[in-house]
């Protein structure tokens, strides 16, 4: 049986090859142009203008993928009835612990949410006063600042008691002239100390009604779980008096860090928080919290920092010239709720 193909040139039955003359190779000029094709051809201009398949494009992005690793989750209160968990929600948190009427216990003192996004390590459940603030830095060591600052403050006592008695009879103006100087060496120590030991955490404080406390803290709280705030925030359940304005305090890591403190602030007001109170909001190094210098203190120190007036009239985050707000209170009258700042 013979297999014509293109009827020139046949397969041999007996052989079964197709001979040099048949035509499956295409006629002189076909041949011709392809062995030209074939001699001209470069391999390396041809792999590197060769358009890629869909599979070969495929594959080198398979190669060259990164693996992105899912961000660590920080959460010091996690196991704390007070505090949001990582497994729920913010709104799942707000439904389970509604400031406005959730009741002060021997667990709930405050109610707390952490930034997930700033490390903290995990929160002392059997500490003292020190428990209810900022999640510590590892390196914190509150329970020596307390002494230290402690010997300060009775020193500054010893002091002023010195020059009252130097100047008995004089005029109170004159006692008080003498006594500021002192005054302003021992609080820049406190200050200075803090720092030495880590111990510079610090909060925005924020007054609102029990009517209102609900609305104000689920703005905060959404703000600060989504890293816009600062390291934490708390604010104080029911005590059962409704009457009392309920505190909500915003924490950054460094009361030095100006620029972080004014980012928070200058937040604060984005989120129309500031402007809603119709005054100032104060800033309080947590320093102070635990020595108990509240509003009206017998040293006469000033129980905060800063005040967002002040603050909010530089950029955000621009503010890293500010000074201390003052040591000490100011004998005219201060817009703010002063005799409020006995919360913290």
């Amino acid at each position: 049986m013979a297999i014509g193909i293109g009827g020139k040139g046949a397969k041999s039955e007996a052989t079964g090859y197709l001979s040099d003359e048949s035509d499956f190779y295409g006629d002189e000029t076909v041949k011709q142009e392809y062995e030209s094709k074939a001699l001209a051809f470069d391999p390396a201009e041809y792999i590197e203008h060769k358009i890629p398949s869909l599979t070969e494009i495929a594959n080198e992005n398979l190669k060259n993928a990164k693996v992105v690793k899912a961000a660590t989750l920080y959460n010091p209160y996690e196991g704390s009835l007070s505090g949001r968990q990582l497994g729920e929600t913010v709104d799942e948190f707000l439904e389970r612990l509604p400031p406005a009427t959730t009741s002060v216990t021997d667990i709930i003192n405050w109610i707390y949410i952490a930034n997930p996004y700033r490390k903290a390590p995990k929160r002392d459940e059997h500490g003292q006063k020190e428990s209810d603030e900022a999640p510590p830095d590892e390196e914190s060591d509150w329970a020596q600042f307390v002494v230290l600052g402690g010997n300060l403050l009775e020193e500054l006592t010893t002091t002023r008691h010195l020059i009252e008695k130097e100047k008995a009879g004089k005029p109170k103006a004159t006692i008080t002239r003498a006594v500021n100087p002192e005054k302003d060496k021992i609080v820049k120590k406190l200050l200075d100390t803090a720092v030495e030991l880590h111990c510079t955490s610090g909060k925005w404080m924020i007054f609102c009604r029990a009517n209102e406390v609900n609305d104000v803290w689920a703005v905060v709280a959404r703000a600060t779980a989504n890293n816009e705030l600062g390291i934490a925030a708390k604010v104080s359940p029911d005590d059962g008096d409704d009457r009392k304005d309920r505190v909500i305090c915003i924490y950054t890591k460094d009361f030095t860090d100006m620029k972080d403190v004014s980012r928070v602030v200058h937040k604060l007001k984005q989120l129309g928080i500031i402007d809603s109170r119709g005054k100032p909001i104060y800033y309080k190094c947590d320093a102070y919290t635990y020595l108990r210098l509240g509003s009206g203190n017998e040293y006469n120190i000033k129980a905060s920092l800063y005040n967002s007036a002040e603050i909010l009239k530089s950029k955000p985050g621009q503010a890293k010239d500010a000074k201390v707000d003052g040591f000490f209170n100011k004998q005219k009258k201060d817009p703010g709720d002063w005799r409020q700042m006995e919360w913290e």
